[in-house]
């Protein structure tokens, strides 16, 4: 009978130990998807701390550097930044260039302002002939904040359009990643969706992304849907030629053909956002920066230079 009973007693801890193992996989499991989803549009976030040094940006042109009489704002942070460039400028080998310090523009003040001053409104993104007209936000941390927020910081579905939180409009990245839903209600990023359409990709070629330091034109030059192992939301770089090989790529990628090549010096708009067809898919579009403001269609670029006042 004892004999009976212990053995019992065995199969309980037995029955105990495979359950307790069960459940310690299942929460491992748990952490791992929340991890794994932590970064928005791509869960590719565990390489980029591997990147962050030794980056390439593309250098800022003449015209924008600080002359001596300039008298622009600056943060706090700028003595330390300029001296920190003086110390490396023995090795100044793939180190991203310090921008020059930036005249931060009132007319957003008025912006922000419809937004209780949120302050982490860094610009305004529209698409011409779409309903994409928003003021972009910009998290420095995550990227999720405002995917999951308005822009008076609270909670939404739809959430806001914003920039990847590696990006910085202190800088001139190569690549400048926007993120918004795909909202049923045809919302935020939804109008992404209808490139593609071919005849609405080549009848909506032009996107507005202005910042606080300045207005730009971005012309399309490549739509297409990805998993997310495809790693199109890279920021930093080693060198020029690594990112030239990205945009070489994702022109490769595109569904129809515009003759676009990225070159040296170019820099691209890249705009994401869910399919809703399958929770690892997304549609990309891409846009090389205008660089001569005189071959921006007139309309195009008054609805750049009015961005700001227009919107309501």
């Amino acid at each position: 009978m004892n004999k009976f009973i212990k053995n019992i007693r065995f199969d309980k801890k037995i029955i105990l130990i495979v359950i307790s193992a069960v459940v310690a996989f299942a929460v491992l499991l748990v952490i791992i998807c929340f991890a794994d989803g932590k970064k928005y549009d791509g869960s590719q976030s565990n390489l980029r701390d591997k990147e962050n040094e030794n980056s390439y940006i593309t250098e800022l042109p003449a015209e924008d550097k600080i002359l001596p009489d300039d008298e622009p704002r600056e943060s706090p942070d700028d003595a330390d930044e300029l001296a920190e460039s003086d110390e490396n400028a023995e090795n100044p080998v793939n180190r991203p260039p310090i921008k020059a310090k930036r005249v931060y523009r009132d007319k957003y003040d008025s912006l922000r302002a419809q937004y209780n001053d949120n302050e982490d409104i860094i610009g305004i993104i529209k698409i011409p002939g779409s309903v994409v007209y928003y003021p972009v936000a910009h998290h420095l941390s995550d990227n999720d904040y405002y995917l999951g927020r308005n822009l008076l910081k609270q909670r939404s579905s739809a959430g806001s359009i914003c920039m990847d939180y590696e990006n910085s409009v202190e800088r001139y990245d190569p690549n400048t990643i926007l993120y918004g839903h795909q909202m049923y209600s045809d919302s935020m990023f939804h109008s992404i969706n209808y490139y593609r359409d071919e005849e609405y990709f080549y009848n909506h070629r032009y996107i507005i992304f202005n910042t606080i330091y300045e207005d730009n034109v971005w012309e399309v030059f490549s739509f297409f849907e990805t998993h997310i192992s495809f790693y199109y939301i890279q920021v930093f770089f080693n060198s020029e030629k690594d990112f030239l090989s990205l945009a070489a790529e994702i022109n490769k990628k595109s569904m129809y053909g515009t003759g676009i090549e990225i070159k040296e010096g170019d820099r691209i708009l890249t705009l994401s956002t869910c399919t809703n067809l399958d929770p690892d898919t997304r549609y990309v579009l891409c846009a090389r920066l205008v660089k001569n403001k005189d071959d921006i269609p007139e309309d195009i670029l008054r609805e750049m230079t009015n961005a700001v006042e227009d919107f309501q």
